[in-house]
């Protein structure tokens, strides 16, 4: 009961600060179909079908959800919108009409989700004569990358599943496994711990490890290989992402050395981060570090990403980012080296600025090359 009042008093306060930003920006609605921002206001995720679900707000804060009778609704949405439910005998813009004379928005200027199919879009369209249309981004984008304190809790409890998956894959590692194998051991894990993984893990084997995105493929797990796993566990919606190291046998002194290197500028990149900061200074820090180390053509990605209902959203730590660093940041630290044909090292935490400005490592588990 405690957990469902905290979910309402989250979503009306997400509503009233989306409401407040439409004013401000002079947008009288926001319409969103199944999506990530549909999950941020609407508060619960739903399959992206040929029949209407679509998620109607006006400036003022008043909504309505248009859904198929067949949609799964959670039952305490009744207590934060008004619903609509339709049937297949229905004539669904009927309903879109009558939401729209309850709303005041038809003829208004409205925010529409930014991957609606353009059938429904062209529909809506039709329907509300909007007198402008502008991007949902518009309005959610800066609001999504400013988590709450309730947003953080959930992230953190994906963080610490995460970990807790880590060190099953500890114990489950042993030579002969092929990457595919382990990849789907890992799903397992985070399957029978209740939760759903944020993506599919990466599992890269010696060679392998130099390609930062690699698939599991059949290569199986032999003495003298380096070991990488990039993995994350989505909680009520939230995703966590983390990436650890091991070495079956022996950590050879080259491994070794380019490892300090990139943990040495791993930690030059924390000790940049604070509210206010560049994003992309994040991310110049880490290249200079590195390339004092000689190894400015080995980085390959960013420095890090956002994180929250999806995988990768602001702020972006990359060289060519807009972002500011803000309190209710959460996001990755990520750089990473890697040596075509010999193999890759990544070190990756999940961060946070939290509302007093600390900036917080999330993870607690080792981040050393774990040797097995």
């Amino acid at each position: 009961m405690r957990a469902l009042e905290e979910l309402l008093r989250e979503l009306e306060r997400r509503a009233a600060a989306v409401s407040e930003t439409m004013r401000r920006r002079g947008i009288d609605y926001i319409a969103l179909t199944p999506s990530p921002n549909f999950r941020y206001l609407a508060g619960f995720s739903e399959e992206s079908y040929e029949r209407l679900t679509l998620f109607l707000m006006n400036s003022e804060g008043e909504r309505i959800l248009i859904a198929p009778r067949l949609a799964n609704i959670p039952s305490w949405a009744g207590g934060y919108m008004d619903i609509s439910i339709w049937s297949d005998s229905d004539d669904v813009s009927a309903f879109v009409e009558r939401a729209a004379r309850m709303l005041r928005i038809y003829g208004r200027r409205g925010a529409f989700e930014d991957t609606m199919d353009l059938k429904i879009y062209l529909f809506l369209k039709e329907i509300l004569s909007p007198a402008s249309t502008h991007l949902a981004s518009e309005i959610l984008r800066d609001l999504r990358a400013r988590k709450s304190l309730y947003e953080v809790d959930i992230i953190r409890r994906a963080v610490k599943a995460a970990e807790n998956v880590f060190e099953e894959v500890y114990r489950i590692l042993a030579p002969g496994l092929t990457e595919k194998f382990l990849a789907s051991q890992i799903s397992n894990v985070i399957a029978s711990m209740g939760f759903d993984e944020a993506f599919k893990p990466i599992v890269a084997f010696g060679e392998n490890t130099a390609n930062p995105h690699h698939i599991p493929g059949d290569r199986r797990l032999a003495y003298g290989d380096l070991v990488l796993i990039d993995l994350g566990v989505s909680v009520e919606g939230y995703i966590s992402d983390l990436t650890r190291l091991y070495y079956l046998g022996p950590i050879p002194e080259k491994v070794k050395e380019r490892f300090s290197q990139l943990s040495t500028c791993f930690s030059e990149a924390i000790s940049v981060i604070s509210p206010g900061v560049k994003a992309s200074e994040v991310d110049l820090r880490v290249r200079s570090c590195l390339s004092e180390y000689g190894l400015k053509d080995n980085i390959l990605h960013r420095t890090g990403h956002g994180i929250g209902i999806e995988v990768h959203e602001p702020p972006y730590l990359s060289i060519n980012s807009s972002d500011i660093l803000e309190k209710g940041n959460v996001f990755t630290v990520e750089p990473g080296i890697y040596f075509r044909g010999g193999f890759g090292l990544r070190v990756e935490s999940d961060i946070a600025i939290l509302d007093n400005g600390d900036v917080i490592i999330l993870d607690k588990i080792s981040r050393d090359i774990i040797q097995i």
